[in-house]
Parts: C-alpha cells; sequence; structure tokens
C-alpha cells in the first residue's frame, strides 16, 4: 500500500511540476495516508452507529421472540426465522467490516522507532480500539440477551447462505470476544492512555470530529469500563471539553512527548521486553529429547506469555520459525548444494539451525537460543517428498537477512513477519489467510490449525510442549495433542 501510494504521488508530482522538491512530496504522501486514516475513523464511527441501533433492537425483538415461541411449544414462527435471518445478516456485515479495523493499527501501540509521530500514533490507536471494543461489546450484548434463549440462539447458529454467512455466527462471536485476542493489547493501550493524559486530549481535541466520536465511544464502553482506567478516562474527556472550546490553540511543539511505561517497561525493540525467562529455558534434558525429534523443514511454534510480543499476536501462538537441519542432516537430505542454503553453511555448522523474523530481521538461531519459551509444537509437512522439501528449506533461507514486516502483510516479500516465512516456505500448502483492509495477514494459529489431526489434513503435529512441560510426541496417547486441538481451537472449529 504504501509503494502504491508513493509510486502515485510522485508520478502526480512529476506531472503537475517536475521541479518539486522531495519535501513537499513527502508532504503530499502525508495527506494521503492521513486522508486514509481519517476515512477509516468514518468508517469506524459509522459501524459503531450501525451497532447501537441493532442493540437497541435486540430486547423487544428477544421478548416478544420468547412469548411466541413459548406459545408454540418451542416452534419458531416464519416472521421470527425472517427477522432472525435479517437481523443475522446486518450482524455479520458489521462483525466482518468491523474486524480488519481493529487489527489494522494495533501494532502501532508498540512501535517505538521514531517512525510515527504522537498524533499519528494517538489516532490510530483510537481507531482500532474503538472497533476491537465495538466487537466485544456487541458479543457481550448478544450473550446477555441471548444466551439462555436455546431457540434463538440455534437460530443464529445457522448458515443463511443466502445472505453469505456461514454457520455458527453466535459460537463464534463469542469465542472470538472469550478468547479476545485484543484484551492484553487494549490494557496496555489503557495504561498508554493513563500515562499520556494531556497529550491524548490535546490530540484528541485538535482531531476532527469522528476522532472525538471515538474517544467517546472507548469512554463509556462496557468493555473498557471493565478493564479499568476511569480516572484517567474522565481526566482525558473533561481537558477535551476544555481544550475544544478555547479559542487560542497551543502549537503541536508544545505537548509532551508520549511516553512508553506499560507492561513492566517497553524499550526500542517490543521483543526485549520479558519479566521472567522461558519455562523451558536451560532445561538440558529437555532439549536433548526435543532436538533429537527435529527433521529438517519443522514448523516450530511457540508461547512466551512472558513477553511483550505476545500480546500483539491473536491466538495461543504468539511465533513461528523453521528448524533448517543441522549440517548432516541437510546433507542426508541433499540439500546442501541448493543455492540459498549454501550460502549460509558456516552459520549452520556453527549450530544455528532455526529460521524466524524477529523484529531485528531475519536471523538463523540456534536450539538453545529458541528454547526461552514456555510452549512449543513441532508440526511436520507430511506430504512433501524429498525434492519439495528441499526447495522448501531453499525457498525459507532466500529470505535471510530481509527486513521485519511491521505490516503483516504476506503479499509483500521484501519484508517477512514469522509466520508469513513459513506461508512463503510452502507454496505446496493452503494456508488460511484473513484481509485486513488492504493487506492479507497470517497468524501462528492460523498454521496451527492446519495440524488438526485429520488424515488429510496438510501438517502433523509430532512434539508439543506445554507451560515448560511435555504433553505430546508422535506415536504417544493422543492427550496431549487433544490439549493442542482446544488451545488452538480444532476442537471448536472442525470436531
Amino acid at each position: 500500500m504504501k509503494k502504491i501510494l508513493v509510486g502515485f504521488s510522485c508520478a502526480w508530482l512529476m506531472i503537475v511540476s517536475p521541479a518539486s522538491s522531495s519535501d513537499t512530496t513527502q508532504a503530499d504522501l502525508a495527506q494521503l495516508v492521513n486522508s486514509a486514516r481519517h476515512n477509516d475513523a468514518v468508517a469506524v464511527e459509522k459501524l459503531i452507529q450501525r451497532s447501537v441501533l441493532l442493540r437497541e433492537k435486540v430486547p423487544p425483538f428477544v421478548a416478544e421472540a420468547d412469548k411466541v415461541i413459548k406459545a408454540r411449544n418451542g416452534a419458531v414462527s416464519s416472521s421470527i426465522s425472517a427477522t432472525i435471518a435479517g437481523s443475522i445478516h446486518e450482524a455479520d456485515s458489521i462483525r466482518t467490516s468491523l474486524f480488519p479495523y481493529a487489527l489494522r493499527y494495533r501494532h502501532i501501540l508498540y512501535r517505538t522507532d521514531g517512525s510515527i509521530d504522537d498524533r499519528d500514533r494517538i489516532e490510530s490507536i483510537l481507531i482500532s480500539m474503538a472497533a476491537a471494543l465495538t466487537l466485544y461489546d456487541n458479543a457481550s450484548f448478544m450473550e446477555k440477551h441471548i444466551g439462555d434463549k436455546k431457540a434463538i440462539r440455534e437460530k443464529l447458529n445457522e448458515a443463511y447462505p443466502e445472505y453469505g454467512v456461514e454457520e455458527n455466527f453466535y459460537k463464534d462471536s463469542l469465542m472470538r470476544s472469550n478468547a479476545i485476542a485484543y484484551r492484553p493489547t487494549m490494557l496496555d493501550a489503557i495504561r498508554f492512555f493513563e500515562d499520556n493524559r494531556k497529550s491524548i486530549a490535546y490530540y484528541v481535541a485538535n482531531g476532527d470530529k469522528s476522532i472525538r466520536t471515538l474517544y467517546e465511544y472507548i469512554d463509556r464502553s462496557p468493555m473498557r469500563v471493565t478493564l479499568g482506567g476511569d480516572n484517567a478516562f474522565k481526566e482525558i474527556a473533561d481537558q477535551v471539553s476544555a481544550l475544544v472550546s478555547r479559542t487560542v490553540e497551543l502549537p503541536f511543539s508544545a505537548v509532551d512527548k508520549l511516553k512508553f511505561n506499560f507492561s513492566k517497561g517497553l524499550g526500542n525493540t517490543m521483543g526485549m521486553v520479558r519479566w521472567r525467562s522461558g519455562k523451558l529455558r536451560n532445561d538440558k534434558e529437555f532439549l536433548k529429547e526435543f532436538s533429537t525429534n527435529l527433521k529438517p523443514g519443522d514448523i516450530l511454534l511457540e508461547k512466551t506469555p512472558f513477553a511483550l510480543t505476545d500480546k500483539t499476536i491473536p491466538g495461543h501462538f504468539g511465533h513461528a520459525a523453521i528448524y533448517i537441519g543441522t549440517y548432516e542432516q541437510l546433507r542426508e537430505l541433499g540439500a546442501l548444494n541448493t543455492p540459498f542454503v549454501r550460502k549460509h553453511l558456516d552459520q549452520i555448522r556453527e549450530g544455528k539451525v532455526i529460521l524466524e523474523a524477529l523484529r531485528e530481521g531475519v536471523v538463523l538461531n540456534s536450539v538453545e537460543h529458541f528454547m526461552n519459551i514456555d510452549d512449543v509444537a513441532v508440526l511436520r509437512p507430511n506430504r512433501l517428498e524429498a525434492d519439495a522439501m528441499r526447495t522448501s528449506l531453499d525457498l525459507a533461507m532466500s529470505h535471510f537477512g530481509k527486513k521485519y514486516d511491521f505490516d503483516f502483510n504476506v503479499n509483500t516479500t521484501e519484508t517477512i513477519v514469522c509466520s508469513e516465512l513459513v506461508y512463503a516456505a510452502y507454496p505446496q500448502i493452503d494456508f488460511m489467510t484473513k484481509k485486513v483492509l488492504t493487506s492479507f495477514t497470517i497468524s501462528p494459529d492460523d498454521i496451527a490449525i492446519l495440524a488438526s489431526g485429520d488424515s488429510n489434513a496438510p501438517l502433523e503435529l509430532t512434539f508439543f510442549a506445554h507451560d515448560g512441560k511435555k504433553v505430546y510426541v508422535k506415536g504417544a496417547k493422543a492427550d496431549g495433542a487433544k490439549l493442542y486441538r482446544t488451545l488452538v481451537g480444532i476442537e471448536t472449529k472442525y470436531r
């Protein structure tokens, strides 16, 4: 998206003014970005309005429907069915539209590399925060009014192909909100608001109407109230009101720079923020057994609940990597002479056998370095012949040295995020991706669900450790595999 915007603005400037400076180009680009963010804020504001209107219709409808269903001894009348079909169409449209905005700017909360100015950061956080809270509030409202109404609940879980609505709308809504991938980030956002009350008030007051409306929704959202920060939000609201009424405004330069004091402190690289060591770190006995179960091309999924990075990734697992293999394993596979593997044989001989995309870029690390974690799952592509595996290993190594993709976009390969590295290395596998506005993303859990245990699944779970303990190895009792499926939602989605 950034490339498209840059290309468009540069081409336009060349036509109207060949002598235009690069400063003008940057100013035009900034204007385009600000315009896009403004459009996002307006879109979320409209989705909130639609949500509120739909919520207002729910209580009287549920009361009337409950009465009719009881009178018919449990039968759902055709008129109620028709109303539910129309309503679920609207609800599904709102949910589908809100979800990308909830993810769109979430990572900006943690970007402290100076690439985003304070106004952009605050407005972006407000957009994603308002969208995420609306998703949660909608689901919570639905559960409150429909949770004990079995017949209506079942109707909401039916598929409505005439409206493009898949089955299990109600169940999926609750699963998303109760597992709420946004919750840890939401807590950090609230701490961020508490630490920067005056600055946030100033930028909200000087933002457009949609930005103020989003802030007002966040302030009174039931979910936000549950999570806390009431004193900070009241103070911000009071300051916004006072600033809006003023005729003379302070320059932006007079506003304090933003602070980042949440989640045990935030360094320049969020991956540095860890408040304990992983439970599998320095466990030599475990490391030995784990290493003997690895084969070249294995996909490693890990969880570090004690790290800030884990807060920004939806689902159970927070990171994905690829085991390239030892020198001996690669020789046995016949992969030593593939172009990109060959370039890094010295590092592989040194024991750097795991390829991963971290904040500093795509690097090779040792198994020992990787094991500062609590959970690890080993997924094996179980349908690839040796030739295809050699190709995948070389594809993976071709991304070595690339920068980290802070936009999480699988359609761009000049920068790479951890799960995208797996996606790019295995074109033979039909991975699940999600469209987030103009970008397509994939999370570690989107990879994890492909090890469903079904005979036709493209990935096989061969090893799993949870909370610092081995719970499954291929060929053992299936309890650990069942726990894995439960943690990543496979039991709910596929069984």
